[in-house]
C-alpha cells in the first residue's frame, strides 16, 4: 500500500446548504431500504458510491453497470492489497447487489449532480456522521468523532506541509481528514503530506482509506494496534499525532506482561487511557505535538499508577493544554471529555499548563452539542496566546497554572478549578434578603446611636456644658 502519495487531485473543500440538502435526500432514500438493508450496511453502499462519484469509474455505473466490486477495484492501485482492506464494505455492496438495489442507489448516488462534485468530500463526512450516531445508538460500539473536536484540533496543532500524520486509533478517518481539510482551506499543497492510519477495526479503516482518497490522500494503513499498543510505542515517528482512542479499555495488554517502553510508569492493566497517552508522545518526533481525547475522569484518577503516570507527564513539560469540552458532544454517550494537547522534548513553554473550560460552549443540533467556527476560533485563539506569552487571564474560560501550582493540587487535571470564576450576580430574592438584612441592621445601630446620644447629652449637662 501507498503512503501518503498524494497523487489524486482533491476536490476544493466547501460547505454549504448544498450539503445539508443532498444528506437529507440520502437519508430519505434510505426509507425504501428499511427491511432489506441494515443502517450500517446501508452507509456502506453510499459511502462507497459517494466515493466512486468522482472518479473515471462512475460513468460505467450510470451506463447500467451494476458491477460495483469491479469500479471500485479498478480505482484502487494495482497491487490488489487496498481490495483486502476494503473486504467490509464489499461485503454490504454484494448484498446490496444481490437484492438487485443496486441500479437504484446509484440512481440516487448521481442525483447530486456535477455541480455538487466540489461538494464530494464534506457530504461523505456528513453521511459518515449521520451513520456514526445512528449506529453507535444502536450499540455497534463504534463511536464517531464529532468534526467540531476534530476541527478544534486541526487548528490547534497547525499542520504543515509535508507533515507526516498518525492516527492510531482511525474511527473513520476523521481527524487525519480534518487536517487534510486546513491545510486545502489554506491554499496549501498536501502532496507531501504523509498519512498513517491505523484501528481495531478494519471497517473502520477501510472508511478511513475511502474518505483520506477522496481528499486526495491514499494513507499508509498499519496493523492493528492490538499488537503495538502493549509494546508502548508504534515503529515509526511522526510530526502530528491525533488520537480518539476507547476509553477505560480493560485488558488492553491482551493478558500479557508489561514488557512496553513506559517513560512515565507502567499503566494498570484494567484501565488504557494512560497506555494512550504515553504510547501517542512515544509515536512523536523531537518537537512534535499531538490531540488526544480522553475521559475527564483521566486527569482526576486516583489510581496509584495513573497519578504517578500523570504526574511524570506534567513535570517532564509533555502536557501543554488541556481542553475541558461541553457535554452530549457524542452520540452514543454523554460522558465528559477532555482534549489533551501533548508535545514532545523540548518543549514549548514547560513549567505551565493552559487550562480552558470550554463546557459552556456550543448549541444543540440534531440532539447533539457542537461548536460552531467562533467558538473554536476563541479556543484556539487561547491558545496561540498562550504560547507567545500574550494570554492574559479569562474568567470563566482560560488561564495559565504553574507546574507548582498543579503539583500542589495533587497533579489534579480539572480545569475549571485552575480557571478564575465570573463574578456571579445574586438572584433578586437573594439580593432581597441580603438588603432587609442591612436595613435591620442600620435600624439597629440607630437605635444605639440614639441612646449614645442621650448619654452624652446627660454627661454635658452634669459639666454644665
Amino acid at each position: 500500500m501507498s503512503y501518503g502519495s498524494g497523487k489524486l487531485t482533491p476536490p476544493p473543500v466547501t460547505v454549504g446548504a448544498a450539503e445539508g440538502r443532498i444528506r437529507e435526500a440520502i437519508w430519505r432514500g434510505f426509507d425504501r431500504y428499511r427491511g432489506l438493508l441494515d443502517v450500517i450496511e446501508f452507509g456502506d453502499v453510499v459511502l462507497v458510491l459517494l466515493y466512486l462519484r468522482g472518479r473515471p469509474a462512475w460513468q460505467v455505473l450510470v451506463d447500467g453497470d451494476s458491477d460495483v466490486e469491479r469500479a471500485l477495484r479498478s480505482d484502487l492501485p494495482a497491487d490488489g492489497g487496498d481490495a483486502v482492506l476494503l473486504r467490509p464494505l464489499l461485503e454490504s455492496v454484494r448484498k446490496a447487489g444481490d437484492m438487485r438495489q443496486m441500479a437504484s442507489l446509484v440512481e440516487l448516488v448521481d442525483q447530486l449532480g456535477s455541480d455538487h462534485q466540489a461538494h464530494l468530500a464534506q457530504v461523505f463526512s456528513a453521511v459518515l456522521e449521520r451513520v456514526g450516531g445512528l449506529t453507535t445508538r444502536k450499540g455497534s460500539g463504534e463511536f464517531h468523532t464529532p468534526r467540531a473536536i476534530t476541527e478544534l484540533s486541526a487548528n490547534l496543532l497547525d499542520p504543515r506541509e509535508g507533515d507526516e500524520i498518525f492516527d492510531p486509533c482511525c474511527k473513520a478517518g476523521e481527524f487525519p481528514a480534518a487536517i487534510v481539510d486546513r491545510l486545502t482551506q489554506q491554499g496549501k499543497a498536501i502532496d507531501r503530506l504523509a498519512v498513517a492510519i491505523s484501528d481495531y477495526s478494519l471497517r473502520s479503516c477501510a472508511l478511513a482509506y475511502l474518505q483520506l482518497r477522496l481528499r486526495g490522500i491514499t494513507p499508509q494503513v498499519l496493523p492493528s494496534v492490538t499488537g503495538s499498543l502493549p509494546t508502548g510505542a508504534p515503529e515509526s515517528r511522526y510530526d502530528v499525532v491525533v488520537a480518539n482512542p476507547p476509553f477505560n479499555l480493560s485488558n488492553w495488554n491482551g493478558g500479557g506482561r508489561f514488557n512496553g517502553r513506559w517513560r512515565y510508569g507502567v499503566p494498570p492493566a484494567h484501565n488504557s487511557n494512560f497506555a494512550w497517552l504515553q504510547y501517542v508522545i512515544a509515536s512523536l518526533k523531537a518537537g512534535g505535538r499531538a490531540a488526544v481525547v480522553m475521559p475527564y475522569g483521566a486527569g482526576l484518577s486516583e489510581n496509584t499508577h495513573e497519578r504517578n503516570i500523570r504526574a511524570a507527564m506534567l513535570d517532564d513539560g509533555v502536557v501543554s493544554a488541556v481542553i475541558a469540552l461541553p457535554g452530549q458532544m457524542f452520540a452514543g454517550t454523554d460522558i465528559p471529555v477532555t482534549l489533551w494537547i501533548l508535545q514532545h522534548l523540548p518543549a514549548i513553554r514547560s513549567g505551565e499548563v493552559l487550562f480552558v473550560d470550554a463546557t459552556e460552549l456550543g448549541s444543540i443540533q440534531q440532539r447533539r452539542r457542537t461548536l460552531d467556527a467562533a467558538e473554536i476560533d476563541r479556543i484556539v485563539e487561547a491558545y496561540r496566546d498562550w504560547r507567545k506569552h500574550s494570554l492574559d487571564p479569562v474568567a470563566g474560560f482560560a488561564a495559565a497554572v504553574p507546574i507548582e501550582q498543579v503539583r500542589s493540587e495533587g497533579y489534579r487535571i480539572n480545569p475549571r478549578a485552575y480557571i478564575p470564576p465570573i463574578n456571579e450576580v445574586p438572584d433578586l430574592r437573594t439580593r432581597a434578603r441580603e438588603v432587609g438584612e442591612l436595613a435591620r441592621q442600620l435600624d439597629r445601630l440607630a437605635q444605639k446611636a440614639a441612646g449614645l446620644d442621650e448619654i452624652i447629652e446627660a454627661r454635658l449637662r452634669e459639666f454644665s456644658l
